[in-house]
């Protein structure tokens, strides 16, 4: 969690910034920044701040494309000055609304704020955050008038809604640490609040390294076994499910121990070697060969490393482990294959 009880708003900015291709969107700067009543500092604080988790830490990049990245010369100048922080958030939209070429881009508020006593590695140091409301929410408001109840529809944010999100500390080293979110998932939307407009790339530490080994050893047992073995379905899961509960049961991650524990094989060991050299070229990053495992990379991993058999369009089996209670076959009167298990009690 990145704040607590000190941690408050300083002095916020908010404009409304919408796609080029979008008539009606347009953008809208906002003359002054915000005064913030003290009664709703604590609550707008823990609206902003609470959406980010502590799983990946980001680092701004100098240059987006060969241009200099925008973005962060101008949080790196409200860091040190927030007085400067409405001539800057004025610049921040409009550099945020020339990357809004796609019409799949929404228009909706975005707000620059400057926190103080943010919590960063157990250290209060101050923060810039970025945010973009896309989505809006219908609320029934009551009101009284001459002792009559009257409801009225309207729409606004509701709490925790934050579409995106980037919060940038102002760390002790040379420029700063940030964490980001982006709910958008396809599309030109889903890359360039990240990519383009932050210009963000992830620090390659004990969660990065996690995250990347898991998938990358969910892509060998996925793609690149069935490629040069005879390989089953159960077989690909007990092996999913084998590599999963290595990362759940040891602190530390040797690249050595995970391929004796759970490849086994020599020639299979081989090729996942030769498959782990391609994977480090393709993304452009050394595997670190040991490291600390990060549990919360573990956790958020684990969605992609299910072990499921899809039968036809009939079933799914879940298979969580105990690979020698399942058993694979042909059944030549109905000509058809089949899958036996073997369980104690159902549920």
């Amino acid at each position: 969690m990145f704040f607590n009880e000190d941690t408050r708003i300083v002095s916020l900015a908010v404009h409304r910034v919408g796609s080029q291709m979008d008539p009606e969107g347009g953008i809208m700067i906002s003359p002054n920044a915000l005064t913030i009543p003290i009664e709703m500092n604590e609550d707008l604080t823990e609206f902003f701040i609470s959406p980010f988790k502590q799983e990946a830490y980001y680092h701004f990049m100098p240059e987006i494309e060969g241009q200099q990245n925008t973005t962060y010369q101008l949080v790196m100048s409200i860091l040190n000055d927030e007085n400067l922080l409405h001539p800057q958030s004025v610049l921040l939209a409009k550099s945020l609304y020339a990357m809004s070429a796609s019409e799949n881009i929404t228009k909706g508020e975005f707000y620059v704020i400057k926190f103080r006593n943010c919590c960063y590695e157990g250290q209060l140091v101050d923060a810039v955050g970025l945010f973009k409301v896309e989505k809006k929410e219908i609320f029934l408001h009551t009101s009284t008038e001459n002792n009559q109840l009257n409801i009225q529809l309207q729409y606004g944010n509701g709490l925790g809604k934050i579409d995106k999100g980037c919060l940038a500390f102002n760390t002790d080293g040379d420029g700063c640490v940030a964490v980001a979110f982006d709910k958008a998932t396809r599309g030109d939307n889903a890359f360039y609040w990240i990519d383009s407009f932050l210009g963000l790339q992830q620090n390659e530490d004990e969660f990065f390294q996690t995250q990347q080994v898991i998938n990358m050893c969910h892509d060998f047992v996925k793609n690149q076994l069935p490629q040069q073995y005879n390989i089953t379905k159960d077989q690909q899961a007990d092996l999913l499910n084998r590599s999963m509960q290595f990362f759940k049961e040891n602190e530390d991650f040797s690249m050595e121990d995970y391929t004796e524990d759970v490849i086994q094989k020599e020639d299979i060991i081989n090729n996942f070697k030769s498959f782990k050299t391609d994977f480090e070229q393709s993304r452009g990053f050394k595997v670190a060969e040991e490291f600390n495992i990060s549990e919360p990379a573990v956790k958020k991993m684990a969605k992609i490393m299910k072990s499921v058999i899809k039968l036809d369009k009939n079933f799914h089996v879940y298979v969580h482990g105990k690979r020698d209670f399942i058993r694979r076959g042909f059944d030549e009167e109905m000509g058809m294959q089949f899958y036996q298990l073997y369980f104690t009690e159902e549920e």
